[in-house]
């Protein structure tokens, strides 16, 4: 008997208590008991919505028992990125670490809601980000940041409430004009005080720290305001906000070996490079490392590269950095130990050490036109066959080589004005409504074909398109609402978020999130009300028919929208290469200028020249990298796109310099 008793049977045995037995069900067996539920209820000749309705019934009931908040949330993540993006590149995730503690370091942050979740797809990390209180407070989606245990911080700008009376501004001083300072600025911690700019001016006012209250209409700054302000203004108090229980909680995170999130700039912005990050994740890590010596902590950069995000079918590139490791017996942790003003010196040391890092994993540029001058400059440097063979990841990392270097060659006399032509020479293509490739494939036109030949693939060209749109009319007038309601709300939503912020300009990054926030409900609802019109006036199986295969069809075609843009920009192209012959050449000759001058400066300088890519550029100076025949690519409809492909039969001739007239 004693054989075949175990000592866990022995003890419970001992204490008089019989060990039970436990009956477990997976959850997964209420699919099949959903599919079931629903043949069975067809078979006994219940209407097919009843079916579908007892079906849909038991996949609820499995969603809420068998699968974990955030295994919903990896799908939802899965789900909106497959919507909303065209392209998804991830490189360097291999860097990341499989385990222990580390501090994802994202920027720049310009997607709002759509970057942890762009951030999330590209590792197997279980991240829990850093987010602002007033997100979790949100009666639309707060509700569901929940869900994904993100560790809340309140910030000063949110808790703002209007102060009494009005206030003038001079120096150091605030003078306030029936106002109830000792009252409005009661309690413990650093006030601040952010005074209403006047009507008509521009520029956004900026909060001023209170140093002392020295009664009900005066106050005493910690330094002399941006500007004064003569005129009696309206105010907002700013109260303080403490973070030891999110300290604790996020040294607790890490100290157990998890995975945190974190956007250091702030809010979100729509900026072309990155605003200054706070301190709070050189505190958090050195915190968790004092804290918790025995877990080490890693900061991995994340750089977050997008194409148009404020736009549907958009791309985006993922840049995952090298670690940086906080060492137990570093210098940078032994400062900080000691606090005052040594304490401040690691903090700022660190904080460098991170911004370097995400520059170097993404692309910056002081504005907007100085960006799509680097992406000219990138196109121009490159070999023609290598620039339209270009990945989207070679042509990003390109652009960043550039942009990160700009600081160090700007001051050769020749850079800025070279870029200022590369501008002009920018404009003129945005006026012929042709970008830079595009001009070197009407340059690729005007060579090959005849005028006769370039009107027939214009009309064959135009017909291609108008069969199109007929074939995808149905489904772009069901989606075509959604898109108009989306762009419209979104945009008001982007003009709101400018008016509220200091730092954004056109409010982007706003956009995709409330595109997809009223794009995915009128999707439902208007699917729904369509197979509602359709049961009731054909009937019942074109209902169902259309219930299951008609989102698979409108996600196909929405995929295809940018191939129908790209047929009609190379539309564009033929009936510019066919009616302003001698504006092409000159245009094309233009490229070869910048194109020459682009490569001498770079070389001359080394701009660049950090990048392995660009330094492999410069095996173009062989002839055969600008000169090539058109059936050397490996895949030519790939290179071209399919538009390309069918339009132009290039199988003549070699073209040379790249596509100078040279008879011309």
């Amino acid at each position: 008997m004693s054989s075949l008793s175990d000592s866990s049977s022995t003890e419970h045995l001992s204490h008089g208590i019989a060990p039970k037995a436990r009956f477990v069900v997976s959850p997964h067996w209420l699919l099949w008991l959903g599919l079931g539920a629903a043949a069975t209820a067809g078979s006994c000749g219940f209407p097919q919505e009843v079916n579908l309705s007892l079906g849909a019934a038991f996949v609820v009931v499995w969603a809420l028992v068998g699968v974990t908040p955030k295994q919903m949330i990896a799908l939802g993540v899965d789900a909106l990125i497959e919507l909303y993006f065209r392209e998804y590149m991830v490189i360097g995730e291999e860097k990341v670490p499989s385990k222990g503690a580390v501090i994802f370091v994202c920027g720049p942050h310009s997607n709002q809601f759509l970057d942890p979740c762009v951030v999330s797809r590209g590792t197997e990390r279980d991240i829990r980000y850093i987010i602002a209180a007033k997100s979790l407070r949100r009666k639309d989606l707060g509700w569901l940041f929940k869900y994904a245990d993100p560790v809340p911080v309140e910030r000063q700008q949110d808790l703002k409430r209007a102060g009494r009376g009005k206030v003038t501004v001079k120096g150091d001083r605030v003078v306030g004009i029936g106002t109830k300072f000792l009252e409005d600025f009661a309690g413990e911690g650093k006030f601040q005080i952010l005074v209403a700019a006047p009507a008509g001016e521009k520029a956004k006012p900026a909060p001023a720290r209170v140093k002392e209250i020295l009664g009900d209409d005066e106050i005493l700054l910690e330094a002399e305001a941006a500007r004064d302000r003569p005129e009696p203004s309206k105010f907002h108090v700013l109260p303080p906000v403490k973070h030891d229980v999110m300290f604790e909680s996020v040294y607790s995170h890490l100290g157990g070996g998890g995975a945190l999130g974190i956007f250091p700039e702030g809010g979100s912005h729509d900026r072309t490079e990155l605003l200054p990050l706070k301190v709070g994740v050189c505190l958090m890590a050195l915190g968790a490392m004092g804290k918790y010596p025995e877990s080490p902590v890693h900061l991995v950069p994340v750089g977050l590269n997008y194409f148009s995000q404020h736009k549907f079918n958009s791309r985006v590139l993922v840049k995952y950095g090298d670690p940086i490791a906080i060492k137990g017996d570093g210098a940078i942790l032994r400062m900080f130990k000691s606090g005052g003003d040594l304490k401040k010196r690691a903090v700022g040391d660190l904080l460098r050490v991170i911004e370097a890092a995400l520059r170097r994993v993404t692309v910056q540029a002081p504005d907007f036109a100085t960006l799509k001058t680097f992406w000219v400059v990138r196109d121009l440097y490159c070999p023609t066959k290598r620039l339209l063979e270009m990945s989207s990841v070679d042509q990003v990392l390109l652009a960043q080589a550039f942009a990160s270097d700009y600081h160090r060659v700007r001051e050769d006399p020749a850079v800025d004005p070279l870029l200022d032509r590369i501008r002009n020479y920018s404009r003129k293509l945005s006026g012929l409504g042709l970008r830079d490739k595009g001009n070197i494939k009407t340059a690729l036109l005007v060579k090959s074909h005849s005028k006769a030949n370039l009107l027939i693939l214009l009309v064959l060209r135009c017909l291609y398109v108008f069969l199109l749109l007929v074939v995808f009319l149905p489904i772009f007038l069901a989606l075509f609402p959604v898109y108009v309601v989306a762009s419209k709300y979104s945009t008001r939503k982007s003009a709101e978020a400018v008016a509220a912020s200091t730092v954004k300009i056109k409010g982007r990054d706003v956009m995709g999130t409330y595109k997809l926030l009223i794009a995915i409900p009128m999707l439902l609802v208007g699917h729904l009300l369509d197979c509602f019109l359709l049961r009731w006036s054909l009937g019942e199986a074109p209902a169902m028919a259309y219930f299951f295969f008609a989102p698979f069809a409108q996600f196909l075609v929405y995929k295809r929208i940018p191939e129908l843009v790209e047929y009609l920009r190379v539309t564009r192209t033929l009936a510019f290469a066919l009616f302003t012959k001698d504006q092409t050449k000159e245009i094309v000759k233009e490229r070869e200028r910048l194109k020459t001058e682009v490569r001498e400066l770079v070389d001359r300088v080394q701009w660049g020249f950090d990048s392995e890519l660009v330094r492999e550029h410069r095996v173009r100076r062989s002839d055969t990298h600008d000169s090539f025949r058109l059936d050397d690519f490996e895949d030519f409809e790939k290179t071209f796109s399919k538009s390309m492909a069918k339009l132009y039969d290039f199988t003549q001739g070699d073209i040379h310099d790249d596509l100078l007239y040279k008879n011309d």
